[in-house]
C-alpha cells in the first residue's frame, strides 16, 4: 500500500491529476473523520479536511516516500486539526453538541442484535457519554483515542503518524482511560468493578 502511495504521489509531483484525484478519493473519508471527531462539526470539519489536502499537495514534494503516506498525511490533519481547536478555545463550545452528519444532528448510536430495547437505549447512552467524554479530553490525548478507536492504528503506528515516542503514545492513552474513566464516574456510570462497559483497550 505504502509503494502504491508513493507512486502516486511521484505521478502528482509530475502534474498527473488523476494520480491526485484517486489519493484524494482514497483519504478523503478517513481524513473528514478525523477532523469530524476532533471538531464535533460537520462544515467545520469539511473545511478542515479541504484545508489538509490543499496543505498535503502544497508541500508534496516534501514528502519522504521511505514512510507510509497515509502517516504524514495523518499528521498534517492532526496538527491542523489541534491547531484549530485552540485558536477556537476564545468562544465557548458546548461539550453536549451532538455529532454533526447528513441528517443532521445526532448522539452516536450502536447496532445492536440483541432485540432488546433497553439494553439499546443503555448502549445508545452509554456511547453518547463516551463521545462526550472524548470530545472533553485534551487535543493531544483525543487524537491518540481517535487514532486507536476509530481508525484502528497500532501503538507503533500512532507513534509514526503523530511523530511522538512510543512510550508518549502509551503514556497518553493511559491518562486519556483514566480521564474517560473518571468522566463516567462523574457521571455515576461507572461499574462496580470500576469498568465503563465500554472497550478503551
Amino acid at each position: 500500500m505504502s509503494r502504491e502511495d508513493a507512486q502516486l504521489v511521484k505521478r502528482c509531483l509530475k502534474g498527473d491529476e488523476k494520480a491526485f484525484e484517486e489519493l484524494l478519493t482514497k483519504y478523503r473519508r478517513p481524513v473528514y473523520s478525523i477532523c469530524l471527531r476532533m471538531v464535533r462539526n460537520d462544515t467545520d470539519a469539511e473545511d478542515l479536511a479541504q484545508e489538509v489536502f490543499v496543505r498535503t499537495f502544497n508541500v508534496l514534494d516534501r514528502y519522504n516516500p521511505s514512510y507510509p503516506f497515509s502517516s504524514w498525511l495523518y499528521r498534517i490533519t492532526s496538527n491542523l486539526c489541534i491547531d484549530f481547536i485552540r485558536k477556537r478555545r476564545k468562544g465557548i463550545v458546548s461539550l453536549d453538541e451532538p455529532v454533526s452528519g447528513d441528517e443532521g444532528d445526532m448522539p452516536r448510536q450502536i447496532a445492536s442484535d440483541t432485540g432488546d430495547p433497553e439494553r439499546e437505549l443503555q448502549t445508545r447512552e452509554m456511547m453518547a457519554v463516551l463521545e462526550e467524554a472524548v470530545s472533553a479530553l485534551p487535543e493531544h490525548y483525543r487524537i491518540i483515542v481517535i487514532l486507536r478507536h476509530q481508525e484502528q492504528l497500532s501503538y507503533e503506528e500512532i507513534s509514526d503518524n503523530l511523530g511522538i515516542p512510543l512510550g508518549t503514545v502509551k503514556a497518553r492513552i493511559h491518562r486519556a482511560r483514566n480521564l474517560i474513566k473518571g468522566f463516567f464516574k462523574g457521571r455515576g456510570m461507572l461499574g462496580e468493578t470500576g469498568t465503563t462497559g465500554v472497550d478503551l483497550s
